[in-house]
Formats: C-alpha cells, sequence, structure tokens
C-alpha cells in the first residue's frame, strides 16, 4: 500500500515533488480517500462547472463580443470552454426534442416540408434525414465556414483562423440554448421555432462580431453583415448540394434494383 504521508514523487507522473502541486502534470499531491475528501472532490467539481458556465451564459447574453475577445486574449480560467460550450448547448436541444418528440431534421427543414411541389416536398425529406443523422458533425464543419469568412474580412486584425474559430462558434452556441427553450414550449409550430431561431442566430451573431471589435462601428457591422449572409449563402449551397447528391444517389440505387428485378423476372419468363 502506498504511503501517502511520505510523497517525494508525484503519484501520477513520478516527478520529483517540491511543492503541493506537481510542476509536471499538475496534480496536486493526494491523500488518503475518506468521506470529507470525496465531499470536498464532489464540491470542488460542482463550483468548477457551474461557475464558469454560469458567468459564460449570463456575460454572453449581455455582451457576447466581450466573452469572446476575453477568452482569445487569455482570460479563459473565467469562462467555459467554447467547444464544451456547444457540445452541452447541442447535447440540451437533442435531449429537448427527444423529450418533447420533436425531430431535429423537421425542425431544420420546415419550411420545405409539407410543399406543394412534389420535388421541393423530396428535397425537404432527404434534407431533413441528412440533418437528422449529421447535425452534430455539420454544426462543428459550417462554423469553420464563418471563421473562415471572419478571417478573410478582418484579416488585418492580426487573429488567426482558430481564435475566429471561437468568434464563430460561441455565438452560435448560445443561441441553441434559446432555440432549446423554444422546443421546449412544444405549443409553438415548427416553422415559427426555426424562423425564430434563424432571425436570432443572424442577429445575435452580427451583435457579437461588431461588439467584439473596438474600431469603426459603422465598418465593422457592415463587414459583419456581410460575413453573415455570404456565410449562410455558402453554407446554404453546400447543404444543397450535399442534398441532391444525396437525392441522385438514392434514385441511382432505386433505379439499379428497379433494373435488377426486371433482368431476374425477364430470366425466369425465359426458363419457362
Amino acid at each position: 500500500m502506498v504511503n501517502f504521508d511520505e510523497q517525494a514523487n508525484c503519484l501520477n507522473c513520478g516527478a520529483k515533488l517540491t511543492t503541493r502541486f506537481c510542476g509536471e502534470c499538475g496534480q496536486e499531491k493526494v491523500r488518503r480517500i475518506t468521506f470529507k475528501e470525496l465531499f470536498k472532490t464532489a464540491q470542488r467539481a460542482i463550483l468548477e462547472f457551474e461557475s464558469p458556465f454560469l458567468k459564460t451564459f449570463i456575460t454572453m447574453t449581455t455582451s457576447p463580443g466581450r466573452v469572446c475577445r476575453d477568452y482569445i486574449e487569455g482570460k479563459r480560467a473565467s469562462y467555459f470552454n467554447p467547444i464544451k460550450y456547444a457540445f452541452w448547448s447541442l447535447t440540451f436541444f437533442f435531449f429537448l426534442t427527444a423529450l418533447t418528440e420533436q425531430s431535429v431534421g423537421e425542425l431544420a427543414t420546415s419550411s420545405f416540408l409539407g410543399s406543394p411541389t412534389p420535388e421541393t416536398q423530396r428535397f425537404g425529406e432527404v434534407l431533413s434525414q441528412i440533418m437528422e443523422s449529421s447535425m452534430w458533425y455539420l454544426i462543428f464543419i459550417y462554423t469553420a465556414v464563418f471563421a473562415l469568412l471572419l478571417r478573410v474580412f478582418f484579416r488585418k486584425e492580426g487573429i488567426k483562423f482558430t481564435e475566429f474559430y471561437v468568434l464563430a462558434i460561441l455565438p452560435s452556441a448560445h443561441v441553441t440554448w434559446f432555440t432549446s427553450i423554444l422546443v421546449a414550449t412544444s405549443w409553438l409550430d415548427a416553422k415559427i421555432i426555426t424562423s425564430a431561431s434563424v432571425y436570432i442566430s443572424v442577429l445575435f451573431s452580427i451583435y457579437a462580431y461588431t461588439t467584439f471589435f473596438d474600431k469603426n462601428k459603422v465598418k465593422v457591422f457592415l463587414k459583419s453583415c456581410a460575413v453573415m449572409f455570404l456565410g449562410l449563402f455558402i453554407v446554404g449551397f453546400i447543404g444543397a448540394m450535399h442534398t441532391y447528391i444525396q437525392i441522385g444517389y438514392e434514385d441511382a440505387v432505386e433505379q439499379h434494383k428497379l433494373e435488377q428485378a426486371k433482368g431476374e423476372k425477364q430470366v425466369e419468363t425465359n426458363n419457362l
């Protein structure tokens, strides 16, 4: 059994201990597990989750640009990690859609479903399937489009693409929390939820981009609008191409099955 009272080396990585915390891996000098230690660990875990998360949520609601700038400039311990923030917002969104028995794909493509045009109806159904199965990945991939556009339009600011990714994903993730609230009401029509979410996302993102920079607000505002609308166009175009390719693939598979069935029927007829 390890002697916890005489720790000359870190029990995690083996490095020599000179202070309470290991200089190599950062682990604190450990003690035997007791009820007191378990309570302290649980208390610390709750506080470490809630404090940065609540501060991020509250400040993102009022000053999204400041949160993004603070995080990029190094004030990170006070805020929740942007990727984790996006992950938890999406998790909460999917949880509520499942709880209210709503379809993520139908919410995202409600404007296409129920269309009087068969082609548009088919497009909406396929797009809904794509969103239902791949939304987790698409959100993070499409965010890169906006980050790249921010890098292009604000290239003189000396900010890297990966840093602009933080500016792109935090507002999007924050809006997802409010979309979840709309979903939770469940009495709202899917089209209303989708439209409201899109409008809020566009306006909030432009507000976040504009307040992120301290320079000429009018110029920054116009560039932010250009980033947002050009980004929506590119994402929409990519989404449409993806959908049409999927439709073409499904049609080709269906045609192959029909030809195969026809060939088998012809063989049976010849045998008779």
